[in-house]
């Protein structure tokens, strides 16, 4: 999935308030990818001075480099703010969570079940038209209760206004059930996930444009890059990113 191109204005005063009209029609439950070439616009801006000095502690200062920098700050924000929005309202309570969880991961078991005959194989995959409602850009949003016919979901089709993508059900059913899990966690488990998204979008990028390797070293720049990357996006001091960078330096070892 692509976002617009667009140009970022660093001085621009609007900034701001532009930016919280689109987190709130943005619902951000995920980690997305960095994108390789296009830039995000989510209304935010940051001090050069701050992005010089995190391309300085990568080792990259291509255009590149500088453009994956500020898509990977603002993901990072956008996850980090959604996450500090919802953690004081209302949740449901741990059975119906676990209720939701055992409904997916059954769907998900059947849904790769199925596919194993030659006739069903395709079940899951579909394609859909990009801003009606069921795909849209990142920083675009999607209605919570989309009003779209079985024949539009059955038949799509594709206007001068949208562009097609294919849609594979199965991982996004395990995105879910993982967003659940978590979600299912004491109080103080939504603030934590907004942690570790900003470890992970630090940590994408360290990966991406560092000749160093991402380590728990001390003496490993990688550590110091986490930190002021964090400090970027939250505006605020980590009190400490131990365990986030364990955890998310063990899943890219594992491959998870």
């Amino acid at each position: 999935m692509t976002v617009p191109t667009v140009v970022m204005m660093p001085k621009k005063k609007t900034a701001r308030g532009n930016s919280r009209k689109r987190k709130r029609r943005a619902t951000i439950q995920t980690a997305a990818p960095v994108t390789n070439e296009l830039l995000i616009d989510a209304g935010y801006t940051y001090p050069e001075q701050c992005i010089d000095e995190l391309l300085k502690l990568a080792g990259d200062s291509s255009p590149q480099a500088r453009r994956d920098l500020l898509n990977a700050l603002q993901l990072a924000q956008m996850f980090y703010e959604d996450e500090k929005d919802t953690s004081s309202r209302p949740r449901p309570s741990s059975k119906e969570i676990q209720r939701l969880e055992e409904s997916i991961e059954k769907t998900r078991m059947l849904l790769m079940r199925i596919r194993n005959y030659d006739d069903w194989r395709n079940i899951g995959f579909v394609t859909q038209q990009v801003g009606r409602g069921v795909v849209a850009g990142v920083v675009e949003g999607l209605p919570r209760n989309p009003i779209i016919s079985d024949q539009e979901l059955i038949f799509p089709h594709f206007d001068g206004s949208g562009r097609g993508v294919g849609i594979n059900i199965e991982p996004l059913l395990r995105a879910t059930l993982l967003y659940a899990r978590r979600r299912r966690r004491g109080p103080g488990g939504p603030r934590n996930l907004g942690k570790e998204a900003v470890v992970f979008y630090a940590e994408q990028y360290f990966h991406r444009h560092s000749p160093k390797r991402s380590s728990t070293d001390p003496k490993n720049p990688f550590r110091e890059f986490v930190e002021r990357f964090y400090e970027v996006v939250t505006k605020t001091e980590p009190d400490s990113l131990d365990r986030q960078i364990r955890k998310i330096l063990a899943a890219r070892r594992s491959g998870h």
